[in-house]
């Protein structure tokens, strides 16, 4: 695989810029990628659309909503891509990030509303709105709780040893 090339400003300063993480759909692993020939079918057959392409493969956009699992985008992949069948949870958990709105004590509980496992919960404090706390043996990684946010607090940190092997 050839390295990307450097921006100009890259180049100057002698740093590289970081790279976005983009997250594989279900069941996708980084060496299984090799085999993907950029076609498109699982972004197309996806029924919740966040399944996109960039430099021919594809990567989640949680921006847009929710993972099912549904399989959707395995069944419609004609090569080897998809390694793992029937995968229920990315190798990512949620987490609460310092701009969260609760945090900054304005009541909202939206992320706790669009998980579908209920895998976030509420700790009461007082003098101020309950703050959000992942449970990360119940997050599955499916998103859910990014797209309902309405102030991107949420962020994908990867499964810790422990957490995996449940």
């Amino acid at each position: 695989m050839a390295a990307e090339p450097l921006s100009r400003r890259e180049l100057f300063t002698g740093r590289a810029a970081a790279r976005p993480v983009r997250i594989r759909p279900p069941g996708v692993s980084d060496p299984s990628l090799a085999a993907c020939t950029g076609c498109g079918l699982c972004a197309e057959r996806c029924p919740t659309d966040i399944i996109r392409l960039a430099d021919g493969l594809p990567f989640i956009d949680f921006a847009r909503g929710e993972c099912t699992f549904c399989g959707a985008c395995a069944e419609a992949c004609p090569e080897p891509v998809f390694a793992e069948k029937n995968v229920r949870r990315f190798p990512h958990v949620a987490a609460i990030t310092d701009t969260c709105l609760a945090r900054r004590n304005v009541a909202c509980q939206s992320c706790g509303e669009s998980c579908p496992e209920q895998a976030i919960r509420f700790r009461p404090r007082i003098g101020g709105p309950f703050l959000p706390e992942i449970n990360a043996a119940r997050c599955t990684g499916c998103g859910a709780c990014l797209a309902g946010c309405p102030v991107s607090a949420i962020a994908v940190k990867a499964l810790e040893v422990e957490v995996a092997h449940v």
